[in-house]
């Protein structure tokens, strides 16, 4: 039996680990991204006086390697794994025949759904873990005399509550479910551990420790303050006590060796579909293509974003994250149109104070030179966290600061950023530009963004995020990339007298020298039948044909419905065929 139960965990933590690789490894990266664990005795201290302490101090702990490849999923796997086998010896203190695999199960299955909710917190299932291995201790005291576990019980409770939080109340309902369901002589006095339970909730409560009566009693601790918990983030709560007292009615029951086996096959069976079934209802299959974009962009892979985002997109979000990509490898404006856009907020979305969009627009702002906004967006980033910070966020604040020439604020957050595990390395490296002007302006990422600083501080965005960046261009006097952005937007949105006005303003500038693609298509939408006008700015002969054809071709099937899909098919990759038909 025992080896049964081993081949069986075994095989559980390989298939959980393999799925969750699979398909929630930027799930984890962005888990990772919430919240920051420093290597620092005043950090740790802190937490531990607060309520749930230890579990909090040890779901942080692990999320830090969620950064590491392969780390996510091995960790999960191994602590869902590790309730099942916890639940498991649980049980089986109870009806000791075993077998009754769908009760040990039945947790690891709820605790899975609720790890793919970007707002459930780490701290719950290493909290559920705590409380496992509490109930099993105190279950294996049941041959003890009456005063002596009863004193155990009385002593786990409160201890279980100070070191985990809310998951001090389950112990204390399964504690006392098992004394009922035992009929103990005497039972009712284990009715103190629930009675403990209220009075140190109430009193966190009543001592503003605990903000709500449901973080002191409910799994929604171990969620986002600010949102209501889905139902799911009860599943697990229920299960214990259910698998109590399923295991608790069938403990005398006898069976035959084979009909044991025909049960643990329809047992696994069940648990199989539970699986099958609740996965797709519980899973974010919805933002996974949200999450590894944004893992490509907080590494600067703009070349798998542009790959990434190949093909038909219908988000405004996935469009803006594939133009930024374009932006950074410096061909916005020449391959603009060979991706299916959108119009002018596929270019930039609007801020909704969420995390996820805070986090693009700091990239995002970071990359046009608008130093002081992706500042501010890194800020509102770093306070939509569930955690106290977000580690990527601190990487821009120290990079706007250093840009800035804020040395002292930037040395605060390389000085947090030190006390990590994985960005102590990208830390150091930053302070050898503390109070060294000449190393920044050395830099090719940080110079160039010092250099794109306005002379004077003025409102961003005042009159729009075009006026901003043409006035940065002009300022700068060289980067092509902020007259580019401003004329895509103008394309985008078709309007075209801007877009006239901003060619002939810069045309044959340091600033544009010469037009991308998309600009030199946008011309002929200006000036259809004057060549004289395209040879001002230089349009090849290859796309006067390119047009030419184009506009032969909605001629000759100007009454065809078809048409749109025709000039698709053909010219789907021009400006012409987005002007006239998107």
């Amino acid at each position: 039996m025992k080896y049964k139960s081993t081949a069986l965990w075994l095989s559980l933590f390989t298939s959980l680990f393999v799925y969750l690789q699979l398909s929630a490894k930027f799930h984890f990266f962005y888990l990772e991204q919430s919240r920051l664990f420093l290597f620092s005795w005043d950090y740790v201290w802190e937490k531990l006086w607060s309520p749930g302490g230890v579990s909090l101090l040890a779901g942080e702990f692990l999320l830090q390697f969620f950064a590491l490849p392969y780390a996510g999923a091995g960790i999960t796997a191994a602590l869902l794994t590790g309730a099942g086998a916890a639940t498991e010896a649980v049980v089986k203190r109870i009806a000791p025949a075993g077998g009754l695999y769908l009760l040990y199960l039945l947790p690891v299955a709820a605790l899975l759904f609720v790890q793919f909710d970007f707002n459930y917190f780490l701290q719950g299932t290493t909290a559920y873990l705590c409380v496992l291995g509490a109930l099993w201790l105190y279950l294996r005291m049941e041959a003890m005399p009456f005063g002596r576990r009863l004193a155990a019980a009385l002593l786990l409770t409160p201890l279980l509550f100070g070191l985990c939080g809310a998951a001090g109340g389950l112990f204390a309902v399964c504690v006392m479910l098992r004394e009922g369901l035992n009929r103990t002589r005497g039972g009712y006095w284990f009715g103190l551990t629930g009675v403990e339970i209220a009075v140190a909730g109430a009193g966190y409560v009543y001592g503003a420790v605990i903000g709500e009566y449901r973080f002191a009693f409910l799994p929604d601790a171990y969620y986002h303050s600010r949102l209501m918990p889905p139902a799911v983030i009860y599943f697990s709560w229920v299960c214990l006590p259910a698998a109590m007292l399923v295991a608790w009615l069938l403990r005398k029951r006898a069976v035959s060796e084979k009909r044991r086996k025909r049960e643990c096959l329809f047992q696994l069976l069940l648990a199989a579909l539970l699986f099958g079934a609740g996965i797709p209802k519980y899973d974010d299959s919805k933002s996974a293509t949200l999450k590894e974009l944004d893992y490509y962009a907080g590494r600067q892979q703009w070349g798998s974003i542009i790959e990434k985002c190949t093909g038909r997109l219908t988000n405004y979000l996935y469009l803006c994250y594939l133009n930024m990509a374009l932006a950074e490898e410096r061909e916005l404006a020449d391959r603009l149109f060979s991706f299916d856009q959108h119009g002018l907020p596929g270019l930039m979305v609007a801020w909704n104070n969420t995390f996820y969009v805070s986090s693009f627009l700091s990239d995002l702002y970071f990359t046009l030179g608008e130093t002081a906004l992706s500042q501010q967006m890194a800020f509102e980033a770093s306070v939509s966290v569930t955690g106290d910070n977000s580690p990527r966020h601190l990487k821009r604040l120290v990079q706007t600061n250093l840009v800035f020439g804020e040395y002292a604020v930037a040395e605060k957050y390389i000085s947090l950023l030190e006390k990590t595990l994985c960005y102590r390395d990208w830390a150091k490296a930053h302070r050898r530009f503390l109070y060294n002007d000449t190393a920044v302006e050395a830099d090719a990422l940080l110079g160039a963004k010092r250099r794109s600083l306005p002379a004077q501080s003025t409102l961003a965005l005042l009159d729009g995020m075009g006026t901003d960046l043409l006035r940065r261009a002009e300022a700068m006097h060289s980067g092509v990339l902020p007259v580019h952005y401003a004329g895509a937007a103008r394309l985008l949105a078709k309007e075209m007298k801007p877009f006239q006005e901003l060619i002939e303003t810069y045309y044959s500038t340091p600033v544009l020298p010469s037009l991308p693609r998309s600009f030199q298509e946008a011309v002929f939408i200006l000036s259809e039948d004057d060549p004289a006008y395209w040879k001002r700015f230089d349009i090849p002969e290859q796309l006067i044909q390119g047009f030419a054809a184009f506009k032969q071709q909605v001629q000759d099937n100007r009454s065809n419905p078809t048409l749109p899909a025709l000039s698709e098919k053909a010219f789907g990759d021009t400006y012409w065929h987005y002007y006239l038909f998107k």
